[in-house]
């Protein structure tokens, strides 16, 4: 069963940013660049229904910025295994998409790129892309080394769903982007639609790190960073939390303020922000003295079982989702789309309407938003590439 720990003896604060009402605003916010180089929204995991009867605030980062927001204004947080496993498998991606040559030989046997082709009835506006998506891991698995790739970027926790598993295969689509291009042909005819945490899953979670060590240094160090939180994360399941683990939740992150400068963001937080979307590390290891201008103490420096956690600017926040892109064939007639994938939103409800465990810490029911997590999802939309090349050009993408 779920384990809720009660951190602070404050009431929770009402979430009042931004609510959104459709796929179009909510990509608007959450990436303007892909929302400007965007003709339409061809599908999303997000319905029309789930916009009207829920808070959904499109943010950069669904993880990382509800984390963040929840310990800094004193919102109630949910987590589940799924969004920290996104939050991990992201980082991977833009480290080997950055690193894709020398990594080569340890995911595949050709050069260059392969085309990866997936058949199917249906046409462009009543195909389920999930279905597609899910179908591809199965045919990436066939044309990578690792026999094991498939099963361990994949979800499998007690909280996992249909579009965590599609939101997961997206994600593998664009980790192997580099090496393959995807393409769905589809033919006339009835079209095919499928529309459907426990402790285990945290360690399972924690066990799935030592894949990264294959990897090289840079993915061996992000593993280390990572094993001391899920270690907390799974000791919070214990029937008496220690306060060694209360003061892990105290300590997600703090916000340091560089007045006109940049502000910065400490704690373990960070370690979910090892690189940016290029896959350049945000890793830096640097006297805590360094930060003093604004404000962070040397005994504010974070370090979990002997691994240092270091300032990133809040600017430099990466992304919680990748991209992918995919040439529709509807028939004979060619879309060049774009699939993203990933945490880009963030849900707000009240304590009312979740588990008994929060509705026991509350004093009295309350139907204000108090409590948010973060939404993880997927959309897909056709490019236009007139649009693309001019923010390339403006924006030197």
């Amino acid at each position: 069963m779920p384990a809720t720990l009660k951190v602070a003896e404050h009431p929770a604060n009402a979430w009042n940013s931004k609510k959104v009402s459709s796929n179009e605003d909510l990509l608007a916010w959450a990436s303007y660049n892909d929302h400007q180089s965007s003709k339409w929204i061809i599908q999303s995991s997000i319905s029309r229904d789930q916009y009207e009867n829920s808070h959904i605030t499109p943010v950069d980062n669904g993880f990382v910025r509800a984390a963040f927001s929840a310990y800094s204004n004193h919102h109630q947080l949910i987590i589940r295994p799924d969004d920290v496993w996104f939050a991990m498998l992201l980082q991977i991606n833009f480290y080997i998409n950055a690193h894709a040559e020398e990594l080569r030989d340890h995911f595949v046997s050709h050069q260059g790129k392969k085309e990866l082709l997936i058949v199917d009835v249906g046409t462009i506006g009543s195909y389920d892309f999930s279905v597609f998506a899910r179908r591809m891991t199965h045919l990436l698995q066939e044309n990578v080394k690792d026999p094991d790739f498939r099963d361990w970027i994949m979800p499998t926790f007690s909280t996992t769903t249909v579009i965590d598993r599609t939101t997961a295969a997206i994600i593998m689509m664009s980790t192997m982007q580099s090496y393959f291009d995807f393409t769905c042909c589809l033919t006339c005819g009835i079209p095919s639609v499928t529309l459907l945490g426990e402790r285990d899953d945290w360690e399972d979670i924690l066990q799935r790190l030592d894949k990264l060590e294959g990897l090289g240094d840079e993915p061996t160090t992000f593993a280390g960073l990572l094993r001391p939180v899920l270690r907390r994360f799974i000791a919070t399941f214990d029937p008496e939390p220690s306060e060694t683990t209360r003061e892990f939740w105290a300590k997600i992150t703090h916000h340091y303020s560089g007045g006109s400068g940049p502000s910065y963001m400490s704690g373990w937080l960070t370690a979910f922000c090892f690189w940016d979307d290029k896959g350049k590390s945000l890793y830096k290891q640097q006297d805590p003295k360094n930060f003093e201008w604004v404000g962070m103490k040397a005994e504010d420096h974070l370090v979990m079982d002997g691994m240092s956690y270091f300032p990133v600017e809040t600017g430099d926040i990466p992304p919680g989702f990748a991209a992918v892109p995919v040439k529709v064939d509807d028939n004979g007639k060619e879309y060049y789309t774009k699939m993203l994938a990933g945490s880009f939103a963030i849900e707000a409800t009240s304590t009312t309407g979740v588990c008994a465990q929060l509705k026991a810490l509350a004093e009295e029911k309350s139907e204000i938003l108090d409590t948010i997590q973060p939404l993880s999802g997927w959309l897909m939309y056709e490019r236009d590439e007139e649009k693309e090349k001019a923010l390339q050009e403006l924006y030197g993408l």
